[in-house]
């Protein structure tokens, strides 16, 4: 209990911070530091921590994706690409609202950490002349960049959960397709409430041009994702060589490189990323989460329950999936049925853990989304409760069939 006390005094005065406009990169080493300083964590095990957070190979390959994502999306956007691929998928779907959630969600299929900040310009250009408050457009950027993340085994948290449950990525692809399939349902309801359609009436063969000159627009991400999904690439190494391709096709010279560089990446962004990972590292070094976890362990509660608990709260705590996986599975598995769990359980704990990353003041494609916009944080949290809910809720899918 006295764990739980003590993080939530550190996740109240993030939260306070933030709505007080207080930059999330300044946020979060305060964070660390108050987080440190309620459990008495003497000064060298702090500093350890802080430099295993910006060190640590998951740290400085997050860093580096993010890096290239900025890159990749200034040479589409100063080259004019960004703008004629939404123009041609906008001529090709006639529908702003589709094209608004198809950008995020298909930047989404890569996993990217901060890939919301890669479609959140095109969210932007996709609304047109469409008057949409900020709020609105984070929203449907943030929503929509995370349908594949419940299912995709290209994500880390897939693999992670696969590896610990035993379950293969197929059953956990099954288990939880009601929660992406929800996404995209329940999105359609709270995402674009007062957008209209803004429909066009191209020839077919107009509608056949565009959508190829779309095709040739995206090109540059569509070659990081099969480099991704069919050769198995590390995703970093993928970014890397498409902004590589991009390099050449558009003739860059050094000079231009180097100003592309320049422009691209943001120093805010990279402290943003450098500040959340000392905050995960000092968690863990403090023992927080496992207190919290071992807490409601002990508590007799219902296991459903707990299986929706202890990975919400984790969630919340690291806004990351791997970082909720990770701590919570190996203690949640005796309750899933141990060396046989069900997918079922499985897919509550891992839905409700994910709700809590969606709902992390933390989370960093949320955080990044809303800095874009401008919008105001705690007006995009009352977006986001209701449709988090609904989403939650198609676990009884699975409880039912297994």
């Amino acid at each position: 209990m006295t764990d739980l006390l003590k993080t939530s005094v550190v996740l109240v005065l993030i939260v306070v911070l933030l709505r007080r406009k207080v930059s999330m990169a300044a946020v979060m080493p305060i964070g660390a530091v108050l987080l440190a300083i309620i459990y008495l964590t003497p000064p060298r095990d702090f500093f350890r921590a802080a430099v295993t957070g910006v060190f640590a190979p998951k740290s400085l390959e997050m860093t580096v994706t993010l890096m290239l994502t900025m890159v990749m999306e200034n040479i589409l956007r100063t080259t004019g690409m960004l703008r004629r691929m939404v123009s041609s998928l906008s001529e090709a779907l006639s529908d702003r609202r589709l094209v608004m959630a198809a950008m995020p969600a298909m930047i989404g299929m890569l996993p990217s950490p901060g890939g919301a900040i890669f479609s959140a310009p095109m969210v932007n250009e996709a609304a047109g002349s469409a008057v949409v408050e900020p709020e609105q457009k984070a929203l449907i950027n943030y929503w929509y960049r995370h349908v594949w993340e419940y299912i995709s085994p290209l994500y880390p948290g897939i693999i992670l959960a696969a590896g610990i449950t035993g379950l293969s990525t197929q059953t956990l692809f099954l288990a939880n397709l009601p929660f992406a399939l929800s996404v995209v349902g329940w999105g359609v309801l709270f995402c674009f409430q007062g957008i209209g359609r803004e429909e066009t009436r191209p020839s077919s063969t107009g509608r056949k041009r565009e959508f190829m000159t779309f095709l040739a627009m995206i090109s540059p991400i569509m070659l990081a994702l099969l480099l991704v999904v069919i050769f198995r690439v590390n995703a970093t190494l993928a970014l890397g060589g498409a902004v590589v391709a991009l390099y050449a096709v558009h003739r860059y010279s050094p000079a231009m490189i180097f100003k592309n560089l320049r422009e691209s990446v943001s120093g805010k962004a990279l402290f943003l990323v450098i500040g959340i990972m000392i905050f995960q590292e000092v968690l863990r070094t403090t023992g927080a989460l496992s207190g919290i976890s071992n807490f409601f362990a002990a508590s007799n509660m219902p296991v459903y329950l707990l299986l929706f608990l202890i990975p919400f709260i984790a969630g919340i705590m690291t806004g990351l999936t791997v970082g909720y996986v990770g701590i919570t599975f190996p203690l949640l598995l005796p309750l899933m049925g141990g060396s046989t769990p069900s997918p079922a359980l499985v897919a509550l704990a891992f839905g409700s853990g994910f709700a809590g990353v969606m709902l992390s003041p933390i989370h960093l494609c949320y955080v990044l989304t809303c800095e874009y916009f401008q919008a105001d944080i705690a007006r995009v949290y009352h977006r986001l409760f209701l449709p988090s809910a609904c989403v939650l809720a198609a676990v009884v899918i699975p409880l039912y069939v297994w």
